[in-house]
């Protein structure tokens, strides 16, 4: 079976773990870390979230977001002899605007941030970034595989960064009532992570002395009229059926999916729109099949979605406990834009 490319190294940084392995163990153990945190929801109640502990809690927003994506992108660094060296081009998920933010001021984070972080462990290389929120990696990673099946480049990076942790970001949730209480269930569960993996041509391990850990098969991407910001029947659209199909093409008849992620936290739309995507295409998985949420348990990840389920995806086939030798890595925008990547095990 062909595939676009290998993931032959990852890192992360989590709610839940301060590296990928981590991540990867304590979620597949079942382990949540929602607890409050120093922000205030309003009337002087602490968020409930999920966040990295280990960070300075008066460290917020943009600055907070480079921390977390200094560690990913370090772990990932530590793993690879003299990445330097290689000819890099970097595939790179923002967070979407907030509603009324100007679109300048999301690019500002790759600009005044990332970019330097990039200088500085990576040398010069190509970024590629779409501030499209959790399904922004489908936008620009389909490019930077294409080029290096073009051998334009030596390897690709894939990543993201997103932190809830942010006074101006509880208050737009808790302006539209999409903030998580006690009372509101039907609601974002703040979360934060950041995620890098590496990604190569089959001759990139014997370059590097590095074992393949995922094959990534394919990627479709659709955008849903589904918002959370309008009463659109999560039942009625057939967006997110699309794209499942169109990425579950390039597999063999006789293959079929066996597991997922999804960045589906607890917002009903989101959680409808899954159901009636998966009765519709239910026969592209084999039974029993399994479906995790990582957000339901580490909080809302955001742009570090995908990358975060790839570092799980390629944490979860070298350590063997996989569910079954394919799966999907799904992640929908508050825009509607909707992603699937297919993976399977190397």
């Amino acid at each position: 079976m062909k595939t676009l490319g290998t993931i032959y190294a990852c890192g992360a940084r989590t709610a839940l773990g301060l590296c990928s392995a981590t991540s990867a163990l304590l979620l597949r153990t079942g382990l949540a870390g929602i607890t409050s945190s120093a922000l205030d929801a309003g009337e002087g109640e602490p968020v409930t979230m999920a966040f990295d502990k280990t960070l300075d809690p008066f460290v917020v927003g943009d600055e907070r977001a480079a921390l977390l994506a200094r560690a990913a992108l370090g772990e990932l660094c530590s793993k690879i002899k003299d990445v330097r060296s290689l000819k890099l081009r970097v595939a790179l998920a923002l967070p979407e605007p907030r509603p009324g933010q100007p679109q300048a001021e999301v690019a500002a984070l790759l600009s005044r941030e990332l970019r330097r972080l990039f200088d500085e462990r990576l040398g010069e290389c190509a970024v590629d970034a779409a501030a499209r929120g959790s399904a922004g990696l489908g936008h620009v990673l389909p490019g930077a595989l294409a080029a290096l099946q073009r051998r334009e480049v030596d390897a690709v990076i894939a990543g993201g960064a997103h932190t809830d942790y942010d006074p101006a970001v509880i208050g737009a949730l808790a302006a539209t009532g999409r903030l998580f209480k006690p009372e509101a269930l039907d609601a974002v569960l703040p979360g934060e992570a950041a995620a890098f993996v590496l990604i190569g041509r089959a001759d990139l391990g014997h370059r590097l002395g590095l074992r393949p850990l995922c094959e990534i098969v394919s990627i479709a991407s659709a955008s849903s009229n589904i918002t959370p910001y309008n009463d659109t029947s999560a039942f009625e659209s057939s967006a997110l059926a699309g794209v499942l199909r169109t990425a579950a093409e390039p597999l063999p008849d006789e293959l079929r999916i066996g597991w997922a992620h999804g960045d589906h936290g607890i917002e009903h739309f989101r959680i409808r729109e899954l159901y009636s995507a998966i009765t519709r295409e239910n026969k592209l998985f084999v039974e029993p099949m399994m479906f995790d949420s990582p957000p339901q348990r580490m909080g809302r990840t955001g742009a570090a979605s995908l990358p975060l389920f790839l570092a799980l995806a390629a944490e979860s086939y070298e350590k063997q406990f996989a569910p079954s030798p394919i799966g999907l890595l799904l992640a929908g925008s508050d825009g509607g834009e909707r992603t699937a990547i297919v993976v399977s095990s190397p």
